[in-house]
């Protein structure tokens, strides 16, 4: 009994530690703060930090670059629009360029390294000696002439703000050549920064200006920051006295986020007593006074992290927009499905020429959730073809860099897993870029390709699942009806060829060298599509290929790509006897199941999964029971019994276990000296049963994972001591360890 309330208190703390649904949608309080980088320049160190989950802890999250010599100053640290890369001002006005997607271990004046990524449209001012110059991402000046200017900063669409010697705020266009001056005038002698907005902000500069003034009773002399909108320097947009509180509200100001109704909702909108406490946050986490902090807002670059597409030999459809149906329908000499493909075949090169990515990015505390989605007008693959077919990749990046976090494909239906890669791991090394997918043949289910090699490895482009049980990988030679619950083995993957590569039109821009043919340098990338067109859409159209894209479980709720009910770390079971294992009466078990790795911490790095159950048989029977070493019939008005039981899996669905059950029975017998005699009702020990056999679980991503044991019992009794068992069970608060998004503030970081 005390074996059943210890398992009873365990199964309810494991509740309330799984309380976290899926299907979590990215924190309304922390979005005007998510894409917010904060810069930190000191003595020996760059930080960069951002907010982490959960948000309402107003913590931060960091990224340490040391600087060598640790004496060594910095004097500023401009950061791009995307948040990869960064150009550093070392004291003595050396310009450098960081990549920020690579481990850094440390940088130093003299230091040169390679960048594995270009922006092209990215500049950075560098002011030195009365002069501004833009440098591009590589740190050059190129062509664009200097000015003699004080200061300046980059608007998203190109524009320049530049603030002169005498104050003077001009706005040049690089298109044009323009020049448009602002009526503010920057106060001689104070202290100042220029801010420059994204495309789509309410505003598009801004200046903070530091000059002295009075604490808010007008009393106390302090330095105060102000924020002008040069546009409207006539009416000030906020006074501070702590100017970390007034960047940060400057950049959010660009948004209109700040709240400017006392009583407004911290959920609703941000206050100025919060900017407050995550800025003493920011100071105390980093226990320096030392250290200048400036703020960006960050935005995602869609192009940068789309994949390379990796398609074997022969691979008969290509990813393309829905609107390939107007091409496909007039060729059509039928209406079958078979009709549909001819046509679709006889558009030869024009399958590839089309190639399209629908992209949506999701904005979490210290990541983006990069989505992109393939839309195929046919699937060819046995067992099942048809019409539309959609697939999709998801990379979440960390803001703090623009690091790959996690690499996400999509497999099939929810019998098998995914293919996953989290740098999160322990040990897991850094993802380079670019990005490479390899693409099933037919089927288009998809899987990272790390390494660039064309084939899949186990354990380097998936590191989420641990056992030969549990990988999909690709399977190119899948072709008999039941391969969905087949062990991967390495001959199911074709090899991928230079002349199978597929990326963006514009990828060379972003990776120079990058060994793609030029002729299938032709994707696009299009915005996923918001409202579905019909809620049941049929027929060879492309508002069906819409629907097949929206109504996916994963673009609905995009946690579910994880698949926590596949092959589980953890579940808890109920269950019940169909066919009785030993008394010929109806049971109810409850139990916990999940492999030896996390079952036990660690320590037993087992390729099995552990079993713990209890059981009751709440009806009365006469059972068999050793009563002073004999083998006895008595009569028992209840059953309790506990199982461990051992399952070695062969497949991600079946496989064996064998269990051991001792029980517990509820009799009126007992022995005293020898003699069996009537008693009171007790609790007495009832002996152990084994159990073998086969297991079968199918796992469900709505209804519980549906669990069955067919196989024999052995008991010692003294008739039939071997019989046939089938037990079934659903299993729930099924988990494979993290299943969400966003930065945590102890998460794992490869590229420091």
């Amino acid at each position: 009994m005390r074996l059943l309330t210890r398992l009873s208190l365990g199964l309810v703390l494991m509740l309330a530690a799984s309380s976290t649904a899926l299907g979590k949608a990215p924190d309304s309080f922390g979005q005007p703060l998510n894409d917010i980088v904060a810069v930190g320049r000191g003595r020996g160190e760059i930080l960069l930090a951002t907010l982490a989950e959960p948000v309402e802890r107003l913590q931060w999250r960091f990224r340490e670059i040391p600087v060598f010599p640790s004496s060594t100053a910095i004097l500023n640290v401009e950061l791009a629009t995307g948040g990869t890369k960064a150009l550093v001002v070392f004291a003595d006005g050396a310009p450098r360029v960081l990549d920020l997607t690579e481990r850094i271990a440390r940088i130093g004046v003299g230091d040169v390294s390679a960048s594995q990524h270009r922006l092209p449209h990215q500049l950075f001012p560098y002011a030195a000696e009365g002069r501004v110059c833009l440098l591009d991402d590589l740190g050059e000046s190129g062509e664009r002439p200097c000015m003699e200017a004080a200061a300046a900063s980059v608007h998203g669409d190109g524009r320049v703000l530049y603030a002169y010697k005498d104050g003077r705020l001009v706005v040049v266009s690089p298109q044009s050549g323009s020049e448009e001056q602002l009526p503010y005038r920057v106060p001689q002698g104070a202290n100042f920064q220029l801010l420059a907005g994204h495309q789509g902000d309410t505003r598009d500069f801004l200046v903070l200006v530091t000059e002295p003034g009075t604490d808010k009773n007008g009393e106390t002399p302090v330095f105060v920051t102000r924020i002008i909108d040069p546009r409207l320097p006539a009416t000030s947009l906020g006074q501070f006295t702590n100017p970390t509180v007034a960047a940060l509200c400057a950049q959010l100001e660009f948004t209109g986020a700040i709240s400017t109704t006392p009583r407004a909702s911290l959920m609703e909108q941000l206050s100025e007593t919060t900017l407050e406490s995550l800025a003493a946050h920011l100071k105390d986490q980093t226990h320096s006074a030392e250290v200048t902090w400036s703020f960006y807002r960050v935005t995602a670059n869609n192009e940068l992290y789309a994949p390379v597409l990796e398609f074997a030999d022969n691979e008969p459809d290509y990813p393309s927009d829905v609107d390939i149906w107007q091409e496909i329908m007039p060729l059509a000499h039928g209406s079958s499905r078979k009709d549909y493909q001819a046509a679709y075949a006889s558009l030869g090169d024009r399958r590839w020429s089309r190639c399209t990515s629908y992209v949506r990015t999701l904005s979490y505390p210290g990541t983006w959730l990069m989505e992109y989605w393939f839309y195929y007008p046919f699937d060819e693959g046995k067992s099942h073809p048809h019409i539309h077919d959609s697939e999709h990749l998801f990379i979440e990046v960390d803001k703090l860099g623009g690091t790959v976090r996690n690499v996400f494909a999509s497999d099939h239906d929810s019998f098998v897993p995914n293919n996953l890669y989290s740098t999160l791991v322990k040990d897991a090394p850094p993802v380079a870029l670019p990005l490479f997918a390899m693409v099933e043949l037919a089927k288009h289910a998809m899987a990272p390709d790390l390494n660039h090699d064309g084939r899949f490895t186990r354990g380097v482009d998936d590191n989420l699942h641990n056992e030969l049980y549990t990988f999909w990988g690709i399977r190119d030679r899948g072709s008999k009806v039941h391969f969905l619950m087949d062990p991967y083995l390495a001959y199911m993957s074709l090899p991928r060829h230079r002349d199978g590569r597929f990326a963006l039109a514009d990828e060379e821009a972003l990776f120079p060298g990058l060994d793609v043919p030029s002729e299938h340098l032709v994707c696009m990338l299009r915005p996923f599509p918001d409202d579905p067109p019909c809620v049941h859409c049929d027929g060879a159209t492309a508002e069906a290929g819409i629907a097949q894209l929206e109504h996916h479980p994963d673009a609905q709720t995009p946690e579910a790509i994880y698949k926590p009910f596949v092959v589980p770390w953890r579940e808890v079971r109920v269950g019940v006897g169909i066919y009785d294992w030993s008394e010929g009466r109806g049971e109810v078990s409850l139990g916990l199941a999940g492999d030896f790795r996390h079952m036990t911490g660690g320590l037993l790095p087992v390729p099995a999964r552990l079993a713990l159950e209890f059981g009751w048989k709440p009806l009365a029977k006469d059972i068999a029971v050793h009563l002073d070493g004999v083998s006895t019939a008595v009569f028992s008005r209840s059953t309790l019994y506990a199982g461990v039981g051992l399952e070695r899996l062969i497949t991600n669905t079946q496989g064996f276990y064998f269990e051991v059950t001792p029980k517990w029975v509820d009799i009126k017998e007992r022995v005293i000296d020898g003699v069996v005699s009537p008693s009171d009702l007790h609790w007495q020990y009832g002996g152990v049963s084994y159990h073998t056999g086969y297991v079968l679980e199918l796992p469900s991503a709505h209804k519980g994972n549906f669990t069955n044991y067919i196989g024999v019992v052995i008991r010692d009794a003294p008739t039939y001591p071997i019989l046939f068992e089938w037990r079934v069970s659903s299993g729930f608060l099924r988990r494979r360890g993290r299943h969400d998004f966003g930065a945590r503030l102890k998460d794992r970081n490869p590229y420091e």
